[in-house]
Protein backbone atom coordinates (compact mmCIF):
# COMPACT_ATOMS: atom_id res chain seq x y z
CA UNK A 1 0.00 0.00 0.00
CA UNK A 2 1.14 3.54 -0.61
CA UNK A 3 2.44 5.93 1.90
CA UNK A 4 -0.62 7.75 3.13
CA UNK A 5 -0.47 11.07 1.45
CA UNK A 6 0.63 9.64 -1.71
CA UNK A 7 -2.19 7.82 -1.73
CA UNK A 8 -4.32 10.53 -0.87
CA UNK A 9 -2.84 11.90 -3.76
CA UNK A 10 -3.64 9.90 -6.27
CA UNK A 11 -7.20 9.11 -4.76
CA UNK A 12 -7.95 12.92 -5.54
CA UNK A 13 -6.84 12.32 -9.35
CA UNK A 14 -8.82 8.67 -9.28
CA UNK A 15 -11.84 9.61 -8.47
CA UNK A 16 -12.88 12.30 -11.28
CA UNK A 17 -11.12 9.85 -13.96
CA UNK A 18 -13.98 7.23 -13.19
CA UNK A 19 -16.64 9.64 -13.26
CA UNK A 20 -15.61 11.27 -16.40
CA UNK A 21 -15.93 7.95 -17.50
CA UNK A 22 -19.06 6.86 -16.08
CA UNK A 23 -20.91 10.09 -17.30
CA UNK A 24 -19.22 9.73 -20.76
CA UNK A 25 -20.51 5.62 -21.25
CA UNK A 26 -24.23 6.77 -19.60
CA UNK A 27 -24.47 9.72 -21.88
CA UNK A 28 -23.32 7.12 -25.21
CA UNK A 29 -25.58 4.42 -23.96
CA UNK A 30 -28.85 7.57 -23.69
CA UNK A 31 -27.71 8.48 -27.25
CA UNK A 32 -27.43 4.95 -28.61
CA UNK A 33 -30.91 4.33 -26.96
CA UNK A 34 -32.28 7.93 -28.80
CA UNK A 35 -31.07 6.51 -32.04
CA UNK A 36 -28.78 9.57 -31.95
CA UNK A 37 -25.49 7.45 -32.93
CA UNK A 38 -24.78 5.64 -36.24
CA UNK A 39 -22.47 3.22 -34.77
CA UNK A 40 -23.73 -0.38 -33.88
CA UNK A 41 -24.09 -2.09 -30.67
CA UNK A 42 -20.59 -3.79 -30.81
CA UNK A 43 -18.98 -0.55 -31.53
CA UNK A 44 -20.45 0.90 -28.67
CA UNK A 45 -19.41 -1.93 -26.58
CA UNK A 46 -15.97 -1.83 -27.57
CA UNK A 47 -15.40 1.52 -26.80
CA UNK A 48 -17.15 1.26 -23.44
CA UNK A 49 -14.32 -1.82 -22.93
CA UNK A 50 -11.88 0.51 -24.03
CA UNK A 51 -12.58 3.31 -21.55
CA UNK A 52 -12.70 1.46 -18.60
CA UNK A 53 -9.27 -0.93 -19.20
CA UNK A 54 -8.41 3.36 -19.48
CA UNK A 55 -9.32 3.98 -16.07
CA UNK A 56 -8.79 0.73 -14.48
CA UNK A 57 -5.04 0.77 -15.76
CA UNK A 58 -4.98 4.14 -14.06
CA UNK A 59 -5.97 3.09 -11.34
CA UNK A 60 -3.82 -0.24 -10.85
CA UNK A 61 -0.32 1.79 -11.88
CA UNK A 62 -1.44 4.07 -9.12
CA UNK A 63 -2.22 1.70 -6.51
CA UNK A 64 1.23 0.09 -7.45
CA UNK A 65 3.02 2.87 -6.82
CA UNK A 66 1.38 6.68 -7.21
CA UNK A 67 5.06 7.83 -8.34
CA UNK A 68 4.96 5.59 -11.01
CA UNK A 69 1.58 7.00 -12.47
CA UNK A 70 3.75 10.09 -13.09
CA UNK A 71 6.13 8.09 -14.80
CA UNK A 72 3.51 6.80 -17.18
CA UNK A 73 1.98 9.69 -18.49
CA UNK A 74 2.78 9.52 -22.25
CA UNK A 75 1.72 5.83 -22.30
CA UNK A 76 -1.48 6.31 -20.83
CA UNK A 77 -2.22 9.68 -22.29
CA UNK A 78 -1.45 8.01 -25.76
CA UNK A 79 -4.00 5.44 -25.69
CA UNK A 80 -6.75 7.74 -24.15
CA UNK A 81 -5.89 10.07 -27.05
CA UNK A 82 -6.38 6.64 -29.64
CA UNK A 83 -9.75 5.92 -27.44
CA UNK A 84 -11.09 9.40 -27.97
CA UNK A 85 -10.29 9.56 -31.40
CA UNK A 86 -11.93 6.49 -32.54
CA UNK A 87 -14.98 7.45 -30.12
CA UNK A 88 -14.82 10.81 -31.90
CA UNK A 89 -14.93 9.20 -35.67
CA UNK A 90 -17.52 6.71 -34.75
CA UNK A 91 -20.24 9.35 -33.17
CA UNK A 92 -20.22 11.36 -36.29
CA UNK A 93 -16.92 12.72 -36.69
CA UNK A 94 -16.55 16.80 -36.66
CA UNK A 95 -19.65 17.19 -35.36
CA UNK A 96 -19.72 14.78 -32.60
CA UNK A 97 -19.97 16.06 -29.25
CA UNK A 98 -17.35 13.37 -27.99
CA UNK A 99 -14.53 16.20 -28.86
CA UNK A 100 -14.81 17.84 -25.53
CA UNK A 101 -13.25 14.72 -24.02
CA UNK A 102 -9.99 15.97 -25.55
CA UNK A 103 -10.05 19.17 -23.09
CA UNK A 104 -10.96 16.91 -20.13
CA UNK A 105 -8.05 14.83 -20.67
CA UNK A 106 -5.29 17.24 -21.88
CA UNK A 107 -5.98 19.92 -19.96
CA UNK A 108 -5.64 17.31 -16.78
CA UNK A 109 -2.41 15.97 -18.06
CA UNK A 110 -0.87 19.13 -18.89
CA UNK A 111 -0.27 20.53 -15.43
CA UNK A 112 2.02 17.36 -15.10
CA UNK A 113 4.12 16.92 -18.50
CA UNK A 114 7.10 18.06 -19.50
CA UNK A 115 6.86 21.18 -22.36
CA UNK A 116 8.41 18.76 -24.84
CA UNK A 117 5.91 15.85 -24.02
CA UNK A 118 2.79 18.28 -24.14
CA UNK A 119 3.68 19.91 -27.52
CA UNK A 120 3.89 16.06 -28.68
CA UNK A 121 0.96 15.13 -27.45
CA UNK A 122 -1.02 18.29 -28.94
CA UNK A 123 0.37 17.10 -32.16
CA UNK A 124 -1.17 13.87 -32.19
CA UNK A 125 -4.62 15.54 -31.00
CA UNK A 126 -4.38 17.84 -33.37
CA UNK A 127 -3.90 14.51 -36.25
CA UNK A 128 -6.10 12.25 -34.42
CA UNK A 129 -8.88 14.64 -34.18
CA UNK A 130 -8.33 15.54 -38.15
CA UNK A 131 -8.27 12.03 -39.06
CA UNK A 132 -12.03 11.58 -36.93
CA UNK A 133 -12.91 14.47 -38.76
CA UNK A 134 -12.35 13.81 -42.18
CA UNK A 135 -13.61 14.19 -45.08
CA UNK A 136 -13.75 17.84 -43.50
CA UNK A 137 -16.09 20.10 -45.61
CA UNK A 138 -14.03 23.48 -45.99
CA UNK A 139 -16.72 25.77 -44.50
CA UNK A 140 -15.44 23.68 -41.26
CA UNK A 141 -11.91 23.98 -41.54
CA UNK A 142 -12.40 27.14 -39.65
CA UNK A 143 -13.90 26.18 -36.21
CA UNK A 144 -11.82 22.71 -36.74
CA UNK A 145 -8.43 25.18 -36.29
CA UNK A 146 -10.18 27.06 -33.77
CA UNK A 147 -11.12 24.14 -31.54
CA UNK A 148 -7.50 23.12 -31.96
CA UNK A 149 -6.24 26.40 -30.74
CA UNK A 150 -8.28 26.82 -27.83
CA UNK A 151 -7.61 23.44 -26.81
CA UNK A 152 -3.69 24.12 -27.35
CA UNK A 153 -3.34 27.51 -25.49
CA UNK A 154 -5.83 26.27 -22.51
CA UNK A 155 -3.22 23.03 -22.38
CA UNK A 156 -0.32 26.02 -22.36
CA UNK A 157 -1.72 28.34 -20.05
CA UNK A 158 -2.50 25.76 -17.35
CA UNK A 159 1.49 24.59 -18.06
CA UNK A 160 3.09 27.77 -17.77
CA UNK A 161 0.86 28.36 -14.47
CA UNK A 162 1.52 24.80 -12.91
CA UNK A 163 5.37 25.60 -13.74
CA UNK A 164 5.17 29.21 -12.13
CA UNK A 165 3.61 27.50 -9.04
CA UNK A 166 5.96 24.83 -9.21
CA UNK A 167 9.13 27.34 -8.92
CA UNK A 168 7.29 29.38 -6.31
CA UNK A 169 6.94 26.01 -4.00
CA UNK A 170 11.04 25.36 -4.78
CA UNK A 171 11.74 28.75 -3.40
CA UNK A 172 10.05 28.22 -0.26
CA UNK A 173 11.85 24.85 -0.36
CA UNK A 174 15.03 26.50 -0.31
CA UNK A 175 13.92 29.05 2.42
CA UNK A 176 13.19 26.01 4.53
CA UNK A 177 16.47 24.63 3.69
CA UNK A 178 18.39 28.07 4.99
CA UNK A 179 16.02 27.23 8.18
CA UNK A 180 17.51 23.75 8.34
CA UNK A 181 21.04 25.26 7.53
CA UNK A 182 20.67 27.62 10.69
CA UNK A 183 19.21 24.97 12.93
CA UNK A 184 22.48 22.77 11.93
CA UNK A 185 25.13 25.52 12.61
CA UNK A 186 23.29 26.01 16.13
CA UNK A 187 23.57 22.37 17.14
CA UNK A 188 27.21 22.49 16.10
CA UNK A 189 27.50 25.29 18.27
CA UNK A 190 26.62 23.51 21.34
CA UNK A 191 28.37 20.65 20.53
CA UNK A 192 31.09 23.02 20.36
CA UNK A 193 30.18 24.78 23.53
CA UNK A 194 30.06 21.38 25.29
CA UNK A 195 33.01 19.36 23.73
CA UNK A 196 35.76 21.78 23.34
CA UNK A 197 34.50 23.45 27.45
CA UNK A 198 34.79 19.90 28.92
CA UNK A 199 38.44 19.57 27.00
CA UNK A 200 39.95 23.08 28.48
CA UNK A 201 37.75 22.48 31.78
CA UNK A 202 40.45 19.32 32.14
CA UNK A 203 43.44 20.68 30.69
CA UNK A 204 42.92 23.77 33.11
CA UNK A 205 42.09 21.83 36.75
CA UNK A 206 45.11 19.40 35.47
CA UNK A 207 47.27 22.03 34.67
CA UNK A 208 46.59 23.86 37.97
CA UNK A 209 47.50 20.20 39.58
CA UNK A 210 50.59 19.80 37.66
CA UNK A 211 51.55 23.19 38.84
CA UNK A 212 51.01 22.91 42.80
CA UNK A 213 52.99 19.39 42.05
CA UNK A 214 56.56 21.16 40.58
CA UNK A 215 56.13 23.86 43.20
CA UNK A 216 55.97 21.67 46.10
CA UNK A 217 58.42 18.96 44.94
CA UNK A 218 59.28 18.27 41.30
CA UNK A 219 59.79 14.54 40.23
CA UNK A 220 60.88 12.70 36.78
CA UNK A 221 57.03 12.34 36.39
CA UNK A 222 55.96 16.21 35.57
CA UNK A 223 56.86 15.82 32.66
CA UNK A 224 55.16 12.78 31.09
CA UNK A 225 52.04 14.59 33.51
CA UNK A 226 52.67 17.67 31.71
CA UNK A 227 53.15 16.03 28.09
CA UNK A 228 49.35 14.33 29.01
CA UNK A 229 47.98 17.91 29.44
CA UNK A 230 49.98 19.38 26.66
CA UNK A 231 48.07 16.26 24.24
CA UNK A 232 44.44 17.57 25.92
CA UNK A 233 45.34 21.03 24.75
CA UNK A 234 46.06 19.64 21.38
CA UNK A 235 43.10 17.36 21.25
CA UNK A 236 40.84 21.07 22.17
CA UNK A 237 42.82 22.98 19.44
CA UNK A 238 41.89 20.19 16.63
CA UNK A 239 38.33 20.07 17.94
CA UNK A 240 38.06 23.80 17.48
CA UNK A 241 39.33 24.43 14.10
CA UNK A 242 37.11 21.34 13.02
CA UNK A 243 33.94 23.02 14.22
CA UNK A 244 34.92 26.61 13.27
CA UNK A 245 35.09 24.85 9.35
CA UNK A 246 31.64 23.20 10.44
CA UNK A 247 30.36 26.53 11.37
CA UNK A 248 31.25 28.20 7.73
CA UNK A 249 28.49 28.22 5.61
CA UNK A 250 28.82 25.92 2.74
CA UNK A 251 26.04 28.02 0.74
CA UNK A 252 27.76 31.31 0.99
CA UNK A 253 31.47 29.99 0.23
CA UNK A 254 32.72 28.60 -3.03
CA UNK A 255 32.63 25.27 -1.97
CA UNK A 256 35.81 24.18 -4.36
CA UNK A 257 38.29 26.18 -2.53
CA UNK A 258 36.74 25.16 0.74
CA UNK A 259 37.34 21.54 -0.06
CA UNK A 260 40.44 21.98 -1.37
CA UNK A 261 41.98 24.02 1.86
CA UNK A 262 40.59 21.73 3.87
CA UNK A 263 42.47 18.85 2.00
CA UNK A 264 45.82 20.69 2.05
CA UNK A 265 45.62 20.98 5.83
CA UNK A 266 45.10 17.47 6.17
CA UNK A 267 47.87 16.51 3.84
CA UNK A 268 50.17 18.92 5.49
CA UNK A 269 49.57 17.81 8.71
CA UNK A 270 50.39 13.76 7.27
CA UNK A 271 53.46 15.05 5.26
CA UNK A 272 51.77 13.59 2.41
CA UNK A 273 51.54 14.70 -0.90
CA UNK A 274 48.12 16.13 -1.92
CA UNK A 275 46.77 15.85 -5.39
CA UNK A 276 43.88 18.04 -5.59
CA UNK A 277 41.63 17.54 -9.21
CA UNK A 278 38.65 19.49 -9.67
CA UNK A 279 37.06 21.40 -12.57
CA UNK A 280 37.18 25.10 -12.45
CA UNK A 281 33.96 25.84 -11.69
CA UNK A 282 31.25 23.20 -9.86
CA UNK A 283 27.64 23.55 -11.13
CA UNK A 284 24.86 25.65 -8.83
CA UNK A 285 24.55 23.08 -5.73
CA UNK A 286 21.49 23.88 -3.66
CA UNK A 287 22.13 24.84 0.12
CA UNK A 288 21.65 21.46 1.29
CA UNK A 289 23.75 19.35 -1.46
CA UNK A 290 26.64 22.10 -0.26
CA UNK A 291 26.06 21.24 3.15
CA UNK A 292 25.90 17.33 3.12
CA UNK A 293 28.85 17.04 0.48
CA UNK A 294 31.03 19.21 2.91
CA UNK A 295 29.96 17.10 5.55
CA UNK A 296 30.73 14.04 4.12
CA UNK A 297 34.03 15.32 2.63
CA UNK A 298 35.09 16.71 6.12
CA UNK A 299 34.07 13.27 7.03
CA UNK A 300 36.44 11.88 5.18
CA UNK A 301 39.71 13.78 5.47
CA UNK A 302 38.84 13.12 9.15
CA UNK A 303 38.90 9.29 9.00
CA UNK A 304 42.40 9.79 6.74
CA UNK A 305 44.54 12.07 9.12
CA UNK A 306 42.81 9.59 12.33
CA UNK A 307 43.35 5.98 10.13
CA UNK A 308 45.51 6.40 7.18
CA UNK A 309 48.63 6.10 9.53
CA UNK A 310 51.48 7.75 7.45
CA UNK A 311 50.03 8.14 3.44
CA UNK A 312 52.69 8.78 1.21
CA UNK A 313 49.97 10.49 -1.35
CA UNK A 314 46.38 11.98 -0.62
CA UNK A 315 43.76 12.45 -3.45
CA UNK A 316 40.76 14.68 -3.66
CA UNK A 317 39.03 15.01 -6.82
CA UNK A 318 35.64 16.03 -8.12
CA UNK A 319 34.93 15.27 -11.56
CA UNK A 320 31.28 16.22 -13.95
CA UNK A 321 29.94 12.68 -15.47
CA UNK A 322 26.88 13.97 -16.79
CA UNK A 323 23.94 14.76 -14.78
CA UNK A 324 26.33 13.32 -11.96
CA UNK A 325 28.55 15.17 -9.42
CA UNK A 326 31.25 12.40 -8.61
CA UNK A 327 33.75 12.77 -5.13
CA UNK A 328 36.86 10.90 -4.19
CA UNK A 329 38.80 10.67 -1.71
CA UNK A 330 42.04 8.54 -1.44
CA UNK A 331 45.46 7.66 0.29
CA UNK A 332 47.71 5.14 0.36
CA UNK A 333 47.99 4.62 4.04
CA UNK A 334 47.81 1.51 5.71
CA UNK A 335 44.52 0.64 4.72
CA UNK A 336 42.20 -1.45 6.99
CA UNK A 337 39.30 -4.47 7.07
CA UNK A 338 36.06 -2.77 5.39
CA UNK A 339 33.69 -5.37 7.64
CA UNK A 340 35.54 -4.87 10.26
CA UNK A 341 35.59 -1.04 11.65
CA UNK A 342 33.24 0.48 8.74
CA UNK A 343 30.63 1.95 10.87
CA UNK A 344 33.09 2.81 13.37
CA UNK A 345 34.53 5.62 10.29
CA UNK A 346 31.41 7.29 10.35
CA UNK A 347 30.33 5.59 7.08
CA UNK A 348 26.94 4.98 8.58
CA UNK A 349 26.42 8.93 8.41
CA UNK A 350 27.99 9.64 5.68
CA UNK A 351 25.84 6.76 3.75
CA UNK A 352 22.77 8.55 5.18
CA UNK A 353 23.92 12.39 3.90
CA UNK A 354 24.23 10.93 0.70
CA UNK A 355 21.33 9.21 0.41
CA UNK A 356 19.37 12.17 1.26
CA UNK A 357 20.86 13.51 -1.91
CA UNK A 358 19.15 10.47 -3.93
CA UNK A 359 23.01 10.10 -4.33
CA UNK A 360 25.09 6.55 -3.93
CA UNK A 361 28.65 5.67 -1.90
CA UNK A 362 30.88 3.19 -1.81
CA UNK A 363 34.20 2.55 -0.21
CA UNK A 364 37.28 0.27 -0.31
CA UNK A 365 40.01 -0.41 1.70
CA UNK A 366 42.68 -3.35 2.75
CA UNK A 367 44.81 -3.80 4.96
CA UNK A 368 48.12 -2.06 3.39
CA UNK A 369 46.61 -0.89 -0.15
CA UNK A 370 45.06 2.00 1.28
CA UNK A 371 42.09 3.96 0.97
CA UNK A 372 38.48 4.83 -1.18
CA UNK A 373 36.07 6.83 -0.93
CA UNK A 374 33.89 7.40 -3.56
CA UNK A 375 30.76 9.69 -3.68
CA UNK A 376 27.91 9.74 -7.06
CA UNK A 377 25.58 13.02 -6.43
CA UNK A 378 22.78 13.49 -8.99
CA UNK A 379 23.46 17.50 -9.65
CA UNK A 380 19.45 17.88 -10.62
CA UNK A 381 16.19 15.78 -9.71
CA UNK A 382 13.31 15.49 -11.81
CA UNK A 383 11.73 18.17 -10.12
CA UNK A 384 14.00 20.47 -11.11
CA UNK A 385 14.40 19.57 -14.42
CA UNK A 386 12.38 22.17 -17.44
Amino acid sequence: MAALPEYRRFTRVNLPVWVIVSATVVWAIVHKLSDKFTLNWAQLSILIVLAVVSAAARTWVGLKDPRVMYRMTLPLVAFDLTLITLAVRFTGGFESQVWLLYFALLVSESAVMSTRGLALTLALTAFGYGWASAPLPIEHWNDFWYRIASLSLACWLIHQVYRSHAEHRMELAELREQYELAQERERIAREFHDGLGHHLVSAIRGLESLQRRLNGNPDGHSGDALQEQIDILRTAMDETRQTIQQLRAPETTDMRLFIKQAAERVAQRLGAQLHCVCPDTLPELSPIQSLMLTRVIQEALSNVMKHAGNPQNLWVECQLRGDWLEMRVADDGKGFEPENVLEGMGLSNMRDRIHALDGEISLQSAPGQGTVLIVRVPLRGELWKP
